[in-house]
């Protein structure tokens, strides 16, 4: 962002710079001028961390435990365990507890991605208190799991668009009918969402198979409106089936961590958080990030004539409940 700024103030400038005008003031004053502008762009959108300043020593050992060979695996244990920041962790004492070599204890800080091992220390000594919280006392693998949640959290909020929530939400409100498509675990998603916006009065279904997305887009129209979930940004069937949809008219979004330029044909595409993590975490935490934004867009549909949605929703509960008296009245008679 920063660096686009600085090319745009560079070009009007270098004029003066290079033509026939040049002059030390006039340096100075495009210097003048991007210190200024930085700035006010630094203070306007946030001092932004880069992810390794951010993230907290537990969460980057994760990220690369699955690199590391099984004496770095050894090594991250270590300092994955509570009552590692109260040693004496200079790297002689390090290496002669551990029964390792210098070179391995600096390789595995660089698989962590520090410059070596005095940097990473730095780092580990620095969240002392993150790292002696209640969550001591629990299993590691559960503290890992955890760590990987939270990040994932942390990650999805910095991908939020608010504007672009709110233009969904108002394709939504706008839209005669909805169709959730997604296949595997993002089907799963897909349902999530067609159950939630259904109690607020939404005309929508969710597919979850190939035949059942070719079925419904052969009859959309330009008054529906189309969702697809695709972490990979690649599944055929999804995929083919948002460009089908939007060649009848119908309008399109796009779930997906990794967006191409095929996703760049849709109405919408909303980015959704991944990180590189263990196998087995990433299964069960895939569909997180997209859950995180479907109670987002929930919030922001309800907000549009909250009134009458509520109502809707109150509705939904009642018929619910009279629904059971009726039943239990039949099996009394019975």
């Amino acid at each position: 962002m920063y660096h686009n700024l600085g090319r745009k103030l560079w070009k009007k400038k270098r004029l003066f710079l290079f033509g026939t005008k040049f002059s030390f003031y006039d340096i100075i004053g495009v210097s003048a001028i991007l210190f200024v502008s930085f700035t006010k762009e630094i203070l306007a959108n946030g001092y932004k961390r880069s992810p390794m300043n951010k993230q907290d020593i537990s969460t980057i050992i994760d990220l690369h435990f699955e690199e590391m060979t099984d004496l770095e695996q050894e090594i991250a244990r270590y300092f994955l365990q509570a009552d590692t920041i109260n040693d004496d962790l200079s790297s002689q004492q390090v290496t002669q507890k551990l029964h390792i070599s210098q070179a391995a204890l600096t390789r595995f800080a660089k698989k962590c991605g520090f410059k070596g091992y005095r940097e990473f220390i730095f780092k580990y000594q620095q969240q002392k208190d993150t790292l002696t919280t209640p969550q001591q006392d629990m299993n590691p693998l559960t503290q890992r799991v955890l760590r990987s949640y939270a990040n994932l959290r942390e990650i999805s909020q910095e991908l939020i668009d608010e504007e672009q929530l709110e233009r969904i939400a108002q394709m939504i409100d706008q839209s005669e009918r909805v169709y959730f498509f997604g296949t595997g675990s993002s089907g799963l998603v897909a349902r999530e969402m067609k159950l939630r916006f259904m109690r607020l009065g939404v005309v929508c279904e969710a597919l979850t198979d190939p035949d059942g997305f070719a079925w419904t887009t052969s009859i959309i129209d330009e008054k529906c409106l189309v969702f697809g979930f695709s972490l990979s940004g690649t599944t055929p069937s999804i995929i083919d089936s948002l460009l089908d949809a939007q060649d009848m008219g119908a309008k399109t979004v796009l779930f997906t961590s990794s967006p191409n330029k095929d996703t760049q044909e849709f109405t919408e595409t909303v980015l959704v958080a991944m990180q590189k993590q263990a196998s087995y975490i990433q299964r069960i935490s895939a569909q997180l990030p997209m859950l995180i934004l479907v109670d987002l867009l929930y919030a922001y549909f309800l907000e549009i004539d909250r009134e009458s949605k509520e109502k809707i929703f109150n509705s939904y509960w009642e018929n619910k409940k009279l629904n059971g008296y009726r039943r239990n009245r039949r099996n009394g008679k019975s």
